[in-house]
């Protein structure tokens, strides 16, 4: 990985499943890395299991739906290692919360309270707009960045039962489409990556999945996340990659062109009629 300097990356919902396998594969590729989680011991789990990498990694525990912490974060960050570079938005809770059988016994919409809908709104959307808002400053200053989102298929984001965690990675496709747009041409890239299927995680509990051979491993997000982080990535936005179809044998860019698709099917979505034309085409 070339760089003039050390890089370094924010990783929300660090603490295990996808978000520590983000940020071990960071850390691995050499870049700093502060591991946000909401629980203070889940944020500090890295360091016991690598402690190798300690040095390269700041632990940060507090709730994410907090706009004055996702600003401390930064400044935390910018204060221990210099810059930031890079944010993975990984940090989202789900049906679980809800109910645990949610993937056997569907969650109807009408059975969701209004404490658990803005919870999830606001972690899954708000605190990744609020974490972008908060280091675009930086990478548009040092003229290259890095904002990778999660999301998930849009099958699930449609599904049945699937109130509100579907509307709220809906929302965040959205916006990842919108936010590679605004930064087109400014260095900064805005890319999501999925795993590709259900991953073994606390996302997916046992209740709803007991077989748990059949789910995707968390490090399945590890080769495309480590090539995002590269400079072998510049130039690369707007697409929602699948880490699954990741391969290993291509060079990077050829696999992330065959392993990706645009961010939000834009193909789908152009379907507004204008009479006498769209009076917004360009703008």
């Amino acid at each position: 990985m070339e760089m003039s300097q050390t890089r370094t990356a924010i990783v929300t919902g660090a603490g295990g499943g996808l978000g520590g396998a983000v940020t071990e594969a960071l850390a691995d590729a050499g870049l700093n890395v502060t591991a946000v989680d909401i629980n203070n011991d889940a944020a500090a789990r890295i360091n016991q299991a690598r402690p190798e990498l300690a040095e390269r990694i700041l632990a940060l525990g507090g709730d994410i739906r907090s706009a004055s912490f996702c600003a401390d974060i930064v400044t935390q960050t910018v204060e221990k290692f210099g810059a930031v570079h890079m944010l993975v938005n990984n940090a989202g809770i789900g049906q679980a919360t809800i109910r645990e059988d949610y993937y056997v016994k569907n969650i109807m919409f009408w059975e969701v309270s209004d404490e658990r809908w803005d919870a999830i709104i606001d972690t899954n959307v708000k605190a990744a707009f609020m974490m972008a808002k908060a280091v675009v400053p930086h990478m548009l200053n040092a003229g290259w960045g890095r904002i990778v989102n999660v999301t998930t298929s849009m099958d699930t984001m449609i599904r049945r039962g699937w109130t509100p965690y579907g509307p709220s990675k809906a929302a965040l496709e959205a916006c990842s489409a919108i936010w590679a747009k605004d930064l087109d041409g400014s260095g900064v890239s805005v890319n999501i990556v999925v795993p590709g299927g259900p991953a073994n995680t606390g996302m997916v509990p046992t209740a709803s999945a007991p077989d748990r051979g059949g789910l995707l491993q968390p490090d399945v997000m590890k080769p495309p996340i480590t090539w995002l982080s590269s400079d072998a990535s510049d130039g690369f936005t707007g697409r929602r990659i699948v880490a699954a179809d990741w391969d290993d044998s291509l060079p990077g860019m050829e696999s992330a062109q065959k392993a990706s698709w645009p961010t939000a099917w834009p193909g789908l979505g152009a379907q507004a009629v204008v009479a006498g034309g769209n009076p917004m085409e360009g703008s």
